[in-house]
């Protein structure tokens, strides 16, 4: 199975898939951080001087779905997640299941300032990011069968553990 998990920056995409680790068991589940297929810093695309990872052409797309070709191969589960996750037309063919976390803007706002990944982030970068989620980051249209979670409020592990039919 193929889970991918998209929603804008610090909506919980990761702390789901290492949720979804925990529940499926160990070496049962490989989990790819699409932040992990950037494009070489020199091929990366910019804006006011400054690299923009909230573009698709920031993302090595075919690295990625390669590896997860081949990691369906050792693991049960394997699990994709990312803001732009859902843009690539290919890599969402690949997902049998799909979930969509949603937060509103203050909560990303909040979350964001208490990120300390990267480099302090202007602030007019944290509202590009925030602006280009809805460009790059939403759900392709007519896509079905996607489960769309509160990242806010916190989710139900049950309801998330029943759509991807992991047993209790």
């Amino acid at each position: 199975m193929i889970i991918g998990i998209g929603g804008v920056s610090r909506a919980g995409k990761t702390s789901l898939a290492l949720q979804i680790h925990e529940w499926a068991g160990e070496g049962k589940v490989k989990i790819f951080h699409q932040d992990d297929y950037i494009q070489p810093l020199d091929k990366m695309p910019k804006i006011k001087g400054h690299i923009d990872w909230e573009n698709p052409a920031s993302l090595d797309f075919n690295r990625l779905k390669k590896e997860i070709e081949i990691a369906c191969k050792e693991f049960q589960i394997v699990v994709v997640e990312g803001l732009m996750v859902f843009w690539d037309l290919e890599l969402t063919k690949l997902m049998n299941k799909k979930i969509y976390i949603k937060i509103n803007k203050d909560a990303f706002l909040s979350r964001k300032t208490l990120d300390s990944r990267w480099e302090e982030e202007p602030e007019w970068y944290i509202e590009h990011i925030w602006k280009t989620h809805f460009i790059y980051g939403l759900l392709p249209a007519g896509l079905s069968g996607v489960l769309q979670i509160d990242g806010e409020t916190g989710y139900a592990n049950k309801i998330v553990k029943s759509y991807l039919e992991i047993k209790e």
